[in-house]
């Protein structure tokens, strides 16, 4: 993965996203959409003339674009999950990820890709769906999340912090496919950052 940590409030200098925009709905739509955007690189390099360059790490402790993949869609499936957490506990405590276990332990660079590429598009829609109906008040409600440090957190922080991390890995992943010869991909670019509303949802 990368080696600086991006931020989990404000705006994003590496990615473009920013926590502050009131556009909830707005931010569910550019989830979905980089999702697939992801899901199309991925299934595009495997179905390439050498489908080993999606299990290629371009330094050793930078991730592969397979395990960058797989990664996304357990950040979906597990946020999902969260979300319905919060709405069934009074005070939720969100088991830790554990981002870097999971790699190892579920052999991410031996996934098939094309399962993994079918898979960001079905649990970002899943997702999408179990965020887009959430209340005002179910927004605003706490629940303690681990990462990057113990602190309570929105329901509506949860969606944009999980929009970030679709939005800073899509650009991880496709910047990794560019760079091998020939590119598998064009080159990615930041996302402009979305204007700033005066009111939010969380």
């Amino acid at each position: 993965m990368t080696k600086q940590q991006p931020p989990v409030d404000g705006y994003c200098e590496q990615c473009g996203f920013n926590y502050d925009t009131g556009d909830l709905q707005g931010t569910v739509t550019l989830l979905i959409r980089q999702a697939a955007d992801c899901s199309m690189a991925l299934t595009k390099a495997a179905a390439g003339p050498d489908p080993s360059v999606v299990r290629l790490r371009p330094e050793p402790d930078v991730w592969s674009a397979i395990e960058y993949a797989c990664h996304v869609r357990d950040v979906l499936e597990v946020q999902r999950f969260r979300i319905a957490q919060c709405l069934a506990e009074d005070r939720p405590v969100y088991a830790p990820m554990d981002r870097t276990g999971r790699v190892k332990q579920q052999k991410y660079e031996d996934q098939d890709p094309m399962e993994v590429a079918a898979a960001l598009v079905r649990f970002a829609r899943e997702f999408g769906a179990a965020a887009r109906v959430l209340t005002p008040p179910q927004l605003g409600k706490l629940g303690l999340y681990n990462y990057p440090v113990r602190a309570p957190r929105t329901l509506g922080w949860i969606i944009r912090h999980t929009a970030h991390e679709i939005q800073h890995h899509r650009l991880d992943l496709i910047t990794i496919l560019a760079q091998v010869e020939p590119p598998i991909v064009s080159k990615a670019k930041p996302e402009p950052p979305p204007a700033v509303e005066e009111t939010t949802t969380d």
